[in-house]
């Protein structure tokens, strides 16, 4: 684990470090024989780039896991430009963490697909017919030699890499080198913008470097050659980003660029203000917790992840405060929340014990059956962003 010096965009020393998070678990689950042993942890730290504008992790680091597909990949194939449909010569370059059924799509379509996925797993989640896969990590030396084999691509999934490659100028310039001069190249990234304006601070975390709002993507492709051709807003808190050569771009990038501007992201103060909000938050929902259990009221948490543990360390809440936290993945029953300490159940635990407030990082869009039949019940929902609330029911309205 390494600080950071200098920015890993741009290369400049011009970072500001405005979120300090404090000394955080690497991991976010412990097995009950892990709590007998000091945990590993590493400062959180978020820092800002005066000259390109890049929210990126300055403490300490994790390498990053493979980056997961998202969800709402499949439905990529409709999105493209109109300029980039795909056909039967198309030549797409898939890099790791692309979704499997898009890349079956994409072979439908009659493209021939190459799929570069370092990890076994997720290479056989995509064997089929007309992929061919290489267990290869993308970087630029790769790049040039696909280049060597003659190959260069109309279409290249990047999909998060960005978010997670520490070498993201290599990253880039692969991207550039590989993409044909009429190609596109398309990447999936969570929106620093919309992360920010709900306060969702949980969302950093150790392994995840780089979190990026349209002027530092448009600032990191121009220095490579690349354009932001358009984007879109695939899924709540995502952008989906185009990039190519010498393509017109779309006016809705401009748009972007602008409200960025006017809202400030693109200066320091911003951030500043950010970081403000993140301790009123951390002290508020402190209050309203403590206040709570003062009064006999018994309660739970949801979510058994990386953003609720980042939560309740930072907040410094464990289990004089909340009992027990629920999730859906069985893998994590009967296991411990790193740091606090707190025991993870199912989420039918919520029935049987009937806990009076259970608390929220974040409001998702769907509940689990056993969460709605918990609030039928008479549960009551306590919200952490972007401040500590008590809702009445899934619908964002305070319990006054």
């Amino acid at each position: 684990m390494k600080k950071l010096k200098a920015c890993r965009s741009c290369g400049s020393g011009e970072l500001m470090n405005f979120l300090s998070l404090g000394r955080i678990p690497l991991s976010s689950i412990l097995s009950s024989d892990q709590l007998t042993t000091p945990e590993e942890r590493g400062s959180l730290e978020v820092a800002f780039c005066r000259r390109c504008s890049l929210v990126q992790l300055a403490g300490d680091t994790l390498e990053s896991p493979r980056p997961a597909p998202l969800p709402w990949a499949e439905g990529l194939l409709e999105g493209l430009p109109n300029s980039h449909r795909i056909g039967p010569r198309t030549v797409v370059v898939a890099l790791e963490g692309s979704h499997p059924a898009l890349l079956h799509q994409f072979v439908e379509e009659g493209a021939s697909v190459l799929y570069l996925e370092p990890h076994p797993g997720q290479a056989r989640a995509a064997s089929g017919k007309g992929i061919h896969i290489r267990e290869e990590a993308f970087n630029r030396s790769y790049a040039k030699a696909l280049l060597d084999e003659g190959i260069q691509a109309e279409v290249i999934l990047a999909n998060q890499l960005p978010a997670h490659s520490s070498d993201l100028n290599g990253l880039i310039e692969g991207l550039a080198a590989l993409l044909d001069p009429g190609g596109v190249a398309v990447l999936e990234l969570s929106y620093v913008r919309a992360l920010l304006e709900a306060r969702q601070f949980g969302h950093f975390a150790h392994h995840r470097l780089h979190y990026f709002s349209v002027h530092a993507l448009h600032q990191l492709a121009s220095r490579h050659g690349l354009r932001l051709l358009a984007l879109e807003e695939p899924a709540a808190g995502y952008l989906r980003y185009f990039l190519g050569k010498n393509q017109p771009t779309e006016t809705l990038v401009d748009r972007y660029l602008e409200k960025e501007q006017q809202l400030g992201l693109t200066d320091s103060t911003y951030y500043l203000e950010f970081a403000s909000h993140v301790a009123a938050v951390r002290e508020a929902l402190v209050a309203l917790l403590t206040e709570l259990r003062a009064r006999g009221q018994r309660v739970a948490a949801f979510g058994a992840n990386s953003y609720c543990m980042t939560l309740l360390n930072y907040v410094g809440l464990g289990r004089e405060v909340i009992d027990f936290v629920v999730d859906e993945d069985t893998s994590t029953h009967g296991r411990f929340l790193a740091g606090v300490h707190i025991p993870i159940h199912v989420a039918k635990k919520l029935l049987e014990a009937r806990p009076d407030y259970l608390l929220l990082g974040y409001l998702p869009d769907e509940l689990p059956a056993a969460l709605e039949a918990y609030l039928q019940g008479g549960g009551r929902l306590v919200v952490a962003a972007p401040y500590p609330n008590i809702l009445k029911s899934l619908i964002m309205q305070p319990d006054r």
